[in-house]
């Protein structure tokens, strides 16, 4: 499952409700559950048990379950790329000589503690704006590292 095929969904549910049109709510409604039943918590069986008692309400709250759930995959793979950053940033600055180094680190985990807060990207971009004063200080290679994961960190 992936984020492209999340959005298709998302949009045929959007268009169906716009439709109004109760087959296709219907339809739509037993495949999307068939589809994520076993990936969203939130998407089962209908509680109404009886296909003839769907409504478009029942459409608009898995809608809201694959928002949720799409949310949820890129905020993980965001975790993951985050993750691959910092691990090859300290493999870069171990195997070359880096006059910076304990400030290089200091940053790193500042980045890694701003990311794992549960504040706003705002509060973090502020948070991370005294990263910019060491990227001066630093070649080209290590800021940009630097750069990508605060990047990563405020998006």
């Amino acid at each position: 499952m992936n984020i492209k095929e999340i959005d298709i969904d998302l949009d045929r549910c959007e268009k169906v409700l716009k439709e109004n049109n109760y087959m296709e709510i219907v339809i739509a409604i037993e495949e999307l559950q068939d589809k994520y039943r076993d990936k969203v918590d939130d998407i089962s069986e209908n509680e109404n048990n009886n296909v003839w008692n769907y409504s478009k309400k029942d459409l608009e709250k898995i809608e809201k379950s694959l928002i949720n759930y799409k949310q949820g995959m890129i905020l993980k793979e965001k975790q993951k790329n985050i993750y691959e950053r910092v691990h090859d940033l300290r493999i870069y600055i171990n195997e070359n000589d880096t006059e910076y180094r304990k400030d290089i680190e200091e940053t790193i985990n500042l980045i890694e503690e701003v990311n794992n807060k549960d504040i706003s990207l705002d509060e973090k971009y502020d948070q991370l704006k005294r990263c910019f004063d060491l990227l001066k200080k630093l070649d080209r290679n290590i800021s940009i590292y630097l750069l990508e994961l605060i990047n990563l960190s405020i998006k």
